[in-house]
């Protein structure tokens, strides 16, 4: 087993071992984090994923932007193509459940967004470290996204998804921020 998958092993054992009112109140800390900083408060349209299994709650912050008159930008994937169009969601009700229990949205009943639209991207992400390295799950969707597209980028963890660095290959992309219970750590 190489080193990144090591590291993807071990993160998913220590989110899944989380108490569930730790998972929430986390979850919630980092959501204030986010929606208080200046690059949220000056973005109109946030690109971000339907949170699963043990990732920082999503459905909180699309409840918030959704308040706050913003515009929230869902990837769909193609898993042939390998890649990723966003679609406005502006109801939990038009997402589909997809492989890997991704929660997506249904492209009959959603508008697309153009990449060149989206004033912030969260990126999804296993593990981060300081310098603004991410491990994902493999699929390299958002390395080829922030690669093409120079928007503000940053991406939402617990304290058990830190790392004091991580490997990387040529094609990783870092994020601009990581956000984090005690604030920022990049």
């Amino acid at each position: 087993m190489n080193q990144k998958s090591l590291i993807r092993a071990k993160t998913k054992e220590a989110l899944e071992a989380m108490s569930d009112q730790d998972y929430i109140d986390d979850s919630q800390q980092i959501a204030k984090q986010l929606v208080s900083s200046a690059f949220w408060q000056a973005s109109h349209t946030v690109a971000i994923t339907i949170s699963r299994h043990r990732e920082v709650d999503t459905y909180q912050i699309i409840d918030q932007a959704w308040k706050e008159k913003k515009r929230v930008a869902v990837p769909r994937t193609d898993l042939k193509e390998k890649s990723m169009q966003f679609y406005e969601l502006s109801s939990f009700t038009q997402l589909e459940k997809r492989y890997s229990d991704l929660m997506e949205p249904l492209p009959e009943v959603c508008t697309p967004v153009a990449e060149d639209q989206l004033d912030l991207i969260i990126v999804p992400g296993l593990a981060f470290d300081g310098s603004g390295s991410r491990l994902g799950f493999g699929g390299g969707f958002y390395d080829r996204l922030l690669a093409r597209v120079e928007k503000k980028s940053v991406a939402l963890a617990f304290s058990c998804q830190l790392y004091p660095g991580l490997p990387t290959e040529a094609h990783d992309q870092p994020v601009d921020h990581v956000i984090t219970v005690d604030g920022f750590i990049r």
